[in-house]
């Protein structure tokens, strides 16, 4: 499979050059047509083709999250694996200051709003100055490459927004590498209640977004696009009415 497979998805999805993205990804997407290709390559064919789509004056968000934080281990964005995904971790190597400081949900930043994101709140997970609350702000869109929409973690910012009963606040204590040294970090997270299955259902974000959202096949896999806004209304209508909506 040459570029021109994944140019074309990008067009059928509706991206544009300049545009300001999230992508959550599944490289399983890319190797089923590249199988004699290692993954360093296929990741790098896709992340090279995906930023010359997008171009300088557009903004790419990658997720590299790691969840060791919570669990009393240190963060260090040149070393602490992505635990989403192969694409996260090939970019540790390649871009590691390209890698937030928040020690959970961390992103590789490329472009127009890099500045602006270093400067979102790195000690609550979905607060008001979180990246979250930006990407929002600034109307991005979500894109699924070749994984379902429940993964997308902007959901977890509307469960906050509402204050969805089956989560709760809670305080992570440990530490992040900044400046070349180990700072202590107090982090909010808004975490599921024990004993509660707060998965997110995939059948019920597709129901709620099926208006919203530009849908394209690439090869095996379906892929998803939809702006922040309106995934956050999509949800909202239903939320208010069943608090439990998403996990039912």
């Amino acid at each position: 499979m040459d570029n021109k497979n994944i140019l074309n998805l990008f067009k059928k999805l509706r991206l544009k050059k300049n545009d300001n993205i999230l992508i959550h990804t599944n490289m399983g997407g890319m190797y089923q047509f590249k199988r004699d290709s290692s993954l360093k390559n296929i990741c790098e064919s896709f992340f090279l083709s995906l930023k010359k789509y997008i171009g300088p004056k557009g903004t790419i968000l990658i997720p590299a999250y790691n969840y060791k934080f919570t669990k009393a281990k240190n963060y260090n964005r040149f070393t602490s694996p992505s635990e989403v995904g192969e694409l996260g971790n090939w970019l540790i190597d390649k871009f590691p200051l390209n890698r937030t400081l928040d020690p959970v949900f961390n992103h590789f930043v490329f472009g127009r709003f890099k500045s602006s994101i270093f400067n979102c709140s790195i000690d609550e997970a979905f607060g008001e100055k979180s990246i979250f609350n930006l990407i929002y702000k600034k109307n991005f869109k979500i894109i699924c490459f070749c994984c379902s929409p429940k993964v997308i973690t902007f959901l977890h910012f509307i469960e906050k927004k509402f204050q969805v009963n089956y989560r709760y606040n809670k305080i992570f204590l440990s530490k992040i590498f900044k400046d070349k040294k180990n700072k202590l970090l107090r982090y909010k997270y808004y975490v599921g209640k024990k004993n509660i299955d707060y998965s997110i259902k995939e059948k019920k974000v597709i129901i709620a977004i099926k208006k919203k959202v530009v849908k394209a096949n690439f090869g095996r896999f379906a892929c998803y696009c939809i702006s922040t806004k309106n995934l956050y209304k999509s949800i909202q209508q239903r939320i208010k009415i069943t608090d439990d909506y998403l996990i039912k």
